[in-house]
C-alpha cells in the first residue's frame, strides 16, 4: 500500500514507503518495550523554571505587533495562567470538554467488490486495538492545554502495546513546516539547540526519535531536522495561518493584566486599612510662655516611650508622640478601598462577559435553561471546530503505519456539554431503523471491542437472554400507552421565569 502523500516546503525530505517506516518503527519499538516505559528525567539533575510577570503596558506592547512577539506573547499566557484563576479555569473548561471516545470506526467496503468478512474483521480488531492503545480521549488533555494556550503544541507520540503518551516539546526550537494531507501539521525541531549538556542527557533518556535526528544535523550541518511522521503530533488551533503564532486568547490577556494589577492595588489597600496610629500627648504646662514647656522632659518621655510602649504594641500597631493633650486613634481605612473593591469586582465581571467559559464561572450571566444550552453549543463549537479534523487526520494517519488495511475513525462535533442532546437525536432515528449498536454505546462512554465482548459474554456465556425473560421497560419494549397530562413543553418556549416555577 502507497503511503499517504504529505505537502510541505522542505524538499529534501525523503518519502519512505509504509514498509520502510515500519521496519524503522519496529527497531525502534523494541528498544522501548524492554524498558515498559520511557525515562524522561535525569533524576541526578536539578532544575528549576521561573516564570516572568507581565503587566497591562507590557502586554499591550506585545499585540502592537504580534508576529514580532511570538515568545513574548507565549510567556505572557503562561504567566496568566498560573496567576489568574480566572485564565486558568478558562483553557481547562475548553480543554477538558471533549468527548473523543464519541466516535465511529468504520470498516473500508467496496461496493463494487466481494466483501471479505474475515479481512474486514481483521481490520477492524486491529483497528480497535490499536485505538484503545492510543487513547486519545485521556492523552489529549495537555495537548489541548497548549493549543489553547499558545496556540500550537509540538509533541512526539511514544506508544506500545501496554500504552501511550504525547512528550510536548518547548516550543522555542520547533517550527511548523508543512502539513500532511491527513490535515495535521509537520514540524521540525531546530537540534543544533541540542548541543548543550543539559539537552544533549534529554536525548539520552529519550532516545529515538531524537538521536537520529541529532546525528542527521551533525553530518549534514542542517539545524533544522523534519520529525518523523510516525513520531510527529503537532496541532494548531489557528489553522488558517501557518507563519503566525499567536495565543487564541491573545486579546483577554491585556485585561486579566489589568484585573491582577487592580488585585494586588486591592490588597495593598487592605492591608493599610488595619493598621493605626496611636498619638500620645506631650502636654504644655499651664501658663507658659514656650511652645516647648513640657510638663514632662521630651528626653524622659522618649525614654519610657522607645523602651516600653513599642514593645508592647502590635505589628500594625504604631505610637508617635506629639503636643497636645488628647490621646488620638488614626485609622487609614476609608472608602477609597471599597471603591478599588466594586471596580474589581466589575472589571471581572466585564472579563466573564466576554470571555469563553465566563457564563459557566458566573452562573448569573443565563437566566433559563435554553439560553444555557445554546451558549454550550456555541461554546463547543468554538472549541472543537479548529483542532477535531486534526485530531481526527492525525489518528487516521498513525493508524496506516500500524494495520494493513485500518478502518476509518471518524469523530463526532459533541463536548460532554451537548453528547446527551445528541444521543438522544441519535436514539430517536433508531426508532425509525437506523440502527447502530456499536456506536450509541461510544457515546455512553463504552467503546466497542467492550461492546462485542460484553455482548459475547452475556449471551453466549451467561445466557441472560435464557436467564433474564422479560427487557427493561422502554419505548422500544412498551405497548404504545401514552402518559396522562398537558405535553411538557420545550426549554425553548419558556422563560427564565417559567422555568423557575415549572421546577418548583
Amino acid at each position: 500500500m502507497a503511503r499517504k502523500k504529505t505537502i510541505t516546503n522542505n524538499t529534501s525530505t525523503s518519502q519512505r514507503t509504509v514498509a520502510e517506516i515500519k521496519e524503522a518503527y519496529d527497531r525502534i519499538k523494541k528498544k522501548h518495550d524492554e524498558a515498559k516505559g520511557l525515562q524522561l528525567r535525569d533524576l541526578q539533575r536539578s532544575s528549576s523554571k521561573t516564570i516572568s510577570s507581565y503587566d497591562r503596558e507590557r502586554i499591550r506592547t506585545f499585540l502592537q505587533a504580534p508576529g514580532s512577539n511570538e515568545n513574548n506573547l507565549r510567556n505572557a499566557a503562561r504567566y496568566l495562567y498560573y496567576r489568574s484563576q480566572i485564565f486558568f479555569r478558562i483553557i481547562n473548561f475548553y480543554a477538558s470538554m471533549w468527548t473523543l471516545n464519541a466516535r465511529q470506526v468504520i470498516p473500508n467496503y467496496d461496493l463494487t467488490k466481494t466483501f471479505d468478512q474475515t479481512k474486514a474483521l481483521k481490520n477492524y480488531n486491529d483497528t480497535l486495538d490499536a485505538l484503545n492503545i492510543y487513547n486519545v480521549q485521556n492523552n489529549i488533555y495537555e495537548v489541548l492545554v497548549r493549543c489553547y494556550l499558545e496556540d500550537v503544541c509540538y509533541s512526539l507520540f511514544f506508544h506500545d502495546e501496554t500504552g501511550s503518551f504525547y512528550y510536548i516539546l518547548e516550543p522555542e526550537n520547533c517550527k511548523i513546516i508543512g502539513r500532511y494531507y491527513t490535515g495535521d501539521f509537520m514540524f521540525a525541531i531546530k537540534m543544533s539547540a541540542f548541543r548543550g549538556s543539559t539537552n544533549q542527557s534529554l536525548i539520552e533518556w529519550i532516545g529515538e526519535p531524537l538521536t537520529s535526528m541529532y546525528k542527521a544535523y551533525e553530518s549534514t550541518n542542517e539545524a533544522w531536522q523534519l520529525v518523523p511522521e510516525e513520531y510527529s503530533a503537532c496541532f494548531k488551533f489557528r489553522r488558517d495561518t501557518i507563519d503566525a503564532i499567536i495565543p487564541p486568547m491573545a486579546q483577554l490577556l491585556q485585561q486579566l493584566a489589568g484585573l491582577n494589577d487592580l488585585e494586588d492595588i486591592q490588597a495593598i489597600n487592605d492591608e493599610a486599612s488595619i493598621y493605626k496610629l496611636l498619638v500620645f500627648p506631650m502636654k504644655i504646662l499651664s501658663g507658659a510662655k514656650d511652645a516647648d514647656d513640657f510638663e514632662i522632659s521630651p528626653d524622659l518621655f522618649l525614654k519610657y516611650f522607645d523602651k516600653m510602649l513599642d514593645e508592647a504594641l502590635p505589628d500594625y500597631v504604631t505610637a508617635a508622640p506629639m503636643p497636645g493633650s488628647i490621646p488620638e486613634v488614626i485609622s487609614f481605612s476609608d472608602s477609597a478601598a471599597d471603591k478599588d473593591v466594586d471596580r474589581y469586582q466589575q472589571s471581572q465581571n466585564n472579563i466573564l462577559a466576554t470571555a469563553g467559559g465566563g457564563a459557566l464561572l458566573n452562573a448569573t450571566m443565563l437566566n433559563s435553561t435554553y439560553a444555557f444550552k445554546m451558549w454550550l453549543k456555541e461554546e463547543t463549537s468554538f472549541a472543537i471546530s479548529s483542532l477535531m479534523p486534526q485530531i481526527e487526520g492525525w489518528t487516521n494517519r498513525m493508524l496506516i503505519y500500524e494495520v494493513s488495511n485500518p478502518c476509518r475513525v471518524k469523530y463526532f462535533p459533541v463536548s460532554i456539554y451537548t453528547i446527551d442532546e445528541f444521543r438522544e437525536k441519535f436514539l430517536e432515528s433508531c426508532q425509525y431503523g437506523y440502527n447502530n449498536k456499536i456506536f450509541y454505546n461510544t457515546l455512553l462512554g463504552i467503546d466497542e471491542k467492550a461492546t462485542l465482548s460484553m455482548s459475547i459474554f452475556e449471551v453466549d456465556v451467561l445466557k441472560l437472554p435464557d436467564l433474564l425473560k422479560y427487557p427493561l421497560s422502554s419505548s422500544y419494549t412498551s405497548n404504545g400507552q401514552q402518559d396522562v397530562g398537558r405535553p411538557v413543553e420545550d426549554d425553548s418556549e419558556i422563560s427564565g421565569s417559567g422555568e423557575r416555577s415549572r421546577n418548583a
